[in-house]
């Protein structure tokens, strides 16, 4: 009887390969690609790493095909569904059963081989294609451009609890995450394009601070941002701002102080323009526009400091990241306070959860190329995040 029940508990599992690939999935998530270790996923699967290394070659290949597994069965559910209230109700309850892929996907692009890399970027993009001709056939009287928009739009709603934690009943959730994008949906057709078919050029880069301080922090965000914070050097840094390398140490002893320096900057930013819209508004609704209105004009030009805090945040000392995290839930507090009095019919964690998927939204779909063809971008971007919110438009 002992080796019977000895063997059956050695005996390996039909998808120990899928087990892996969701355990390490969570791992990345939890603690980011350069933290984690092959030997604390073979942990947490339960195995040795010897055994790991028998699935996969190395940590990046791990990554790679965590990703990937992801996005395989999404894209087929996509595939399958039939007209707009399937697709929505297949992708919504897909995306609640695995909040990780999102955020693992926009914060461990950069650390994926390049064939890992163009094939999940090719299953993104045939994604959208797949949605926006789903969209082109309920409403065959939109534009491309518009097509194309209201398909990031949708996923971005879709995807947005992978950036929260917020709970909801799973039939409630998935139904609130169905509404926001029906709501997207339902949008007319957006104003016209612009005249030149091509994406507008990003801005130059402008002057350099005097303060060699602010110069560094001004080299330092595009920097993480194009490569991320392992594979900047403060050296690095100092370089592009003209500082040589003894010299940046008199203003920050570490990178990472580096680092919180510029994301509590960002996080400052948000709450001084927050306090100056509630000091000229009128009503809830008055203020929750001119928020987003500051947020879509902040997210036009480049991710800047936003996609910072979602990529980077990780690499922060505890006490920073903790920091950081209050005053990020506090500030979607108080765009939750705003909304409830413009809806009171939404309860607490449905008023945040609406809040955090226009968030997503403007985070997304700001990178687009199909929304710099249009002659306002961020005036786009305000009517698409006015109807997931469930407010009217200003005339």
């Amino acid at each position: 009887m002992t080796k019977a029940r000895t063997a059956r508990a050695g005996r390996r599992p039909r998808d120990r390969k899928a087990q892996i690939l969701r355990t390490a999935a969570e791992c990345f998530r939890r603690t980011g690609y350069h933290a984690t270790s092959m030997e604390q996923i073979a942990a947490a699967v339960g195995i040795t790493a010897g055994a790991l290394y028998r699935h996969f070659d190395g940590k990046q290949e791990l990554l790679g095909q965590a990703l990937l597994s992801g996005l395989d069965p999404f894209l087929a559910a996509i595939r399958q569904a039939d007209g707009l209230d399937q697709l929505l109700r297949t992708t919504a309850s897909f995306v609640l059963d695995g909040r990780t892929h999102t955020i693992l996907w926009e914060r461990e692009l950069r650390n994926l081989s390049e064939q890992h890399r163009q094939e999940v970027q090719q299953q993104h993009e045939a994604t959208a294609a797949d949605i926006c001709a789903v969209i082109r056939r309920a409403r065959p009287e939109l534009p491309t451009q518009d097509t194309q928009l209201l398909a990031w739009a949708v996923l971005a709603v879709l995807a947005s609890p992978s950036y929260h934690g917020t709970q909801l009943p799973r039939p409630r959730f998935e139904e609130l995450l169905r509404e926001l994008a029906a709501a997207v949906l339902r949008l007319p057709v957006f104003p016209a394009p612009a005249l030149q078919a091509e994406p507008r050029d990003r801005p130059g880069p402008g002057l350099v601070p005097a303060s060699r301080r602010e110069a560094l922090l001004a080299a330092a965000v595009p920097l993480f941002t194009a490569r991320g914070y392992q594979a900047v050097s403060m050296e690095d840094i100092g370089t592009a701002a003209g500082i040589s390398r003894p010299t940046v140490y008199n203003h920050f002893t570490t990178k990472a102080e580096l680092l919180t320096a510029a994301l509590h900057r960002e996080t400052e930013a948000a709450w001084n323009t927050l306090v100056r819209v509630f000091s000229r508004s009128t009503t809830p609704a008055e203020a929750l526009t001119q928020l987003l209105h500051a947020y879509a004009d902040s997210a036009i030009p480049d991710r800047g400091l936003t996609g910072l805090l979602v990529s980077e945040m990780l690499h922060l000392p505890a006490e920073q990241q903790q920091a950081l995290r209050r005053s990020q839930a506090e500030y979607v507090g108080e765009w939750t306070a705003l909304l409830r009095s413009c809806r009171p019919e939404l309860g607490e964690a449905e008023t945040r959860i609406t809040v955090q998927a226009v968030f997503t939204l403007v985070n997304t779909v700001s990178r687009q190329s199909a929304l710099m063809t249009h002659a306002d971008p961020a005036g786009a971007l305000v009517i698409l995040g006015l109807a997931v919110l469930g407010i009217d438009r200003r005339p």
